[in-house]
């Protein structure tokens, strides 16, 4: 957030669309007044201000921002949209680039989203990323390797936990998937210490299966269960 502050208090411009990275409780307060005290931008009876607040964004909730962003100002010389989720589907990424890439010039996106990976490419190309959240690197690698060593019967239990996680709102569904994606780090840094032709098959065989989970999990309705305990028994 200090780095959009700054940039605007500078030369008093805003870019289009922010992809602004961290957990949505932290930024929420401090982006809202960004917007009311720097913008001089109500946030509350505003027919020009849109919020958005969702766990998973759905390509429903893309199709109410589109007809949102279909309308003009009628108090102020912009809207302001701003999304808070904690995971954004492909579908729904896919039906919002083209007003990421061709808003009106009297409209700015704020999307506030726990991590960049979560990100499509091409919506991702389209958005000014600002990182405002901790490295937590160390600790998904930990428990990763933990995962990997493990038994079956224990990955098991692992992957039980991560759900019930999900499902009690301790973890996010992003949170869960950047767990699938710290496998495929670990496993990538054993494969380069792998001499063997058999070590480089093996792990080159998990890194596909790792791939197609990460795909399925990002799409609209998946089993994360399925996918995690399918991770636990194959890999």
């Amino acid at each position: 957030m200090k780095q959009i502050r700054d940039a605007y208090r500078k030369t008093g411009k805003l870019h289009h669309a922010y992809g602004i990275l961290g957990e949505k409780e932290k930024i929420k307060e401090e982006l809202l007044a960004f917007i009311e005290g720097d913008l001089k931008f109500p946030t509350t009876g505003n027919p020009d201000f849109w919020q958005g607040d969702f766990n998973i964004m759905k390509i429903v909730d893309s199709r109410v921002l589109k007809e949102a962003h279909s309308n003009k100002p009628l108090k102020y010389d912009r809207n302001i949209f701003v999304i808070f989720t904690n995971f954004i589907t492909k579908d729904a990424q896919n039906s919002l680039l083209k007003i990421f890439e061709e808003p009106r010039s009297d409209t700015v996106f704020f999307l506030v989203i726990p991590g960049v990976n979560d990100l499509i490419p091409t919506l991702k190309s389209r958005l000014m990323i600002i990182k405002n959240t901790k490295d937590k690197k160390s600790s998904l690698t930990e428990e990763a390797e933990k995962f990997l060593e493990a038994n079956v019967s224990t990955r098991l239990k692992m992957t039980s936990k991560i759900i019930k996680d999900v499902k009690d709102e301790v973890i996010t569904k992003s949170d869960a998937i950047n767990f699938i994606k710290n496998l495929e780090k670990v496993i990538k840094v054993n494969w380069k210490l792998k001499k063997t032709d058999q070590g480089r098959g093996k792990n080159f065989l998990a890194i596909e299966d790792i791939e197609k989970a990460i795909s399925y999990a990002g799409d609209e309705s998946p089993s994360l269960k399925v996918i995690l305990d399918h991770l636990a028994l194959v890999l």
